[in-house]
């Protein structure tokens, strides 16, 4: 368990680092940089994190397990209004985390985190039927996950504009024509 000195400094790197990401690229962001926005030494930083890409991939896999967690505790299956609350549990996280989401789905600082969003779900959904799912079944997987990803997706790249009630409701819309 990390105590509460160290929780604070990496608060304040990743603080730092999403200020910086706002305004320029990954590739233009130095740990000085950091460092000094975050009012640390930069041997501080390097306690903590080998270099920026690795704070990135550090802050996108944290979503990552959040949405992971968040999956676990509620992904419903026969009910459509476990869907519905499923689907207003996801888009509740994610504009709970508006900024790390947008900074870091933005091309110029690689936007991988859309990626592996998508390929979370397509795992979870895939992995809970190991023993009996057919090709026809991952095929249907891919295309739902597709499809529920190009709205959160477009609700991202748009700025996150539109209520996050609406998106839930939106993805409910889609997702229960192929409930389990």
């Amino acid at each position: 368990m990390e105590d509460r000195r160290s929780i604070k400094t990496k608060r304040a790197i990743r603080n730092a680092f999403l200020e910086l990401l706002k305004e320029k690229s990954i590739n233009r962001i130095s740990v000085v940089e950091i460092s000094k926005l975050a009012d640390l030494g930069r041997g501080t930083f390097y306690l903590h994190y080998k270099d920026v890409y690795e704070l990135m991939e550090h802050l996108e896999n944290e979503l990552i397990h959040n949405l992971e967690i968040l999956y676990d505790t509620s992904y419903p299956c026969g009910n459509s209004s476990n869907m519905l609350k499923f689907t207003v549990t996801v888009t509740d996280y994610m504009e709970e985390n508006r900024e790390s989401f947008l900074v870091l789905a933005r091309i110029e600082n690689g936007g991988r985190i859309l990626e592996k969003i998508k390929y979370f779900f397509n795992q979870k959904l895939i992995s809970s039927e190991v023993d009996t799912i057919t090709e026809l079944d991952k095929a249907e997987v891919l295309f739902i996950v597709s499809g529920a990803f190009g709205i959160l997706e477009a609700w991202l790249k748009e700025g996150m504009k539109m209520p996050s009630k609406s998106v839930s409701e939106m993805l409910n819309h889609v997702l229960t024509k192929f409930e389990c």
